[in-house]
């Protein structure tokens, strides 16, 4: 009886000694790794180029004049916490004319690493804003996004199509701000010229045809090959370069299919005039 009572005695000093803690035990410390936030604009290049954007264009027939509806999901690539205030995107036509403001507020948060998909970012954009020059940005054309061409397509519109040498061409001969340098020029000549010969020279402006005064509102040249002709015409004639034949002409290259005449006139300024068609009844108009 005593030798149990010694063990029971001998086990209950172990356990409470095994209990106890000691005089070198520490508690443990967490530590959490402060990751910096970023609103878009404060980045650097580099770290912009790891920011992926996608815009996807919906038709919206619940409305009617053919509105759309535009989605963005946003890839953050960076270290730091990015931040958008979704009141400041904007798509955008050309330099001169009223951008497209998104409808939404607030502001739009993305971890690193992660993606975000914001809705109806916009909703009174039309299919034109598809089909030809037009720019998604942040703020401004200094933080551009992706070229609005083909955002209505099932794989949207994408920051990869910034690289696209044919939208670039496109979109800079649109952003383009004419010089003013021609117009002083002329209006000296006329008033230095005699009264009848500013007077003839009045009438032989004015007999000039549209496609003339729409091409000298853009002077500068940005086409200087018949490959970028091409490249600037296929979309707008769906097909692919390798399908297209480009000919010389005044101020540009006559472009199309190479087994048809479905042409149109790339000219030097990067612009795309489609001459009539008699069958359908299409009038001339421009395509960008």
């Amino acid at each position: 009886m005593l030798k149990r009572m010694v063990i029971f005695g001998l086990l209950a000093i172990t356990l409470v000694g095994c209990g106890s803690p000691s005089a070198n035990d520490k508690p443990k410390s967490t530590s959490s790794v402060q990751i910096a936030s970023k609103y878009y604009h404060q980045l650097n290049k580099g770290e912009q180029s790891l920011v992926f954007f996608t815009f996807k264009a919906v038709a919206d027939d619940s409305r009617d004049g053919g509105k759309y509806i535009v989605d963005m999901r946003v890839k953050n690539g960076t270290k730091s916490q990015l931040k958008f205030d979704l009141s400041k995107f904007i798509l955008s036509t050309t330099s001169t004319g009223t951008p497209i403001k998104s409808v939404k507020h607030g502001d739009l948060t993305i971890a690193p690493m992660r993606t975000r998909t914001v809705t109806g970012l916009f909703d009174s954009a039309t299919a034109a804003n598809f089909n030809g020059v037009g720019e998604f940005c942040y703020l401004s054309r200094s933080f551009l996004l992706a070229y609005s061409y083909g955002a209505d397509k099932d794989t949207g519109a994408t920051t990869d199509n910034l690289k696209v040498a044919s939208l670039i061409a496109q979109n800079k001969a649109a952003t383009q701000k004419p010089s003013g340098t021609v117009v002083s020029t002329e209006s000296q000549v006329a008033a230095s010229a005699p009264a009848s010969e500013a007077s003839q020279q009045a009438s032989q402006a004015s007999a000039q045809p549209t496609q003339q005064s729409q091409e000298s509102s853009a002077p500068v040249r940005v086409v200087n090959s018949a490959e970028q002709a091409m490249q600037i015409a296929a979309p707008f004639l769906n097909t692919t370069v390798n399908a297209l034949r480009a000919t010389p002409v005044d101020d540009g290259w006559q472009v199309g299919p190479k087994m048809t005449y479905a042409d149109v006139i790339v000219h030097y300024n990067g612009r795309i005039f489609s001459p009539a068609n008699p069958a359908t009844g299409q009038p001339d108009h421009w395509l960008n």
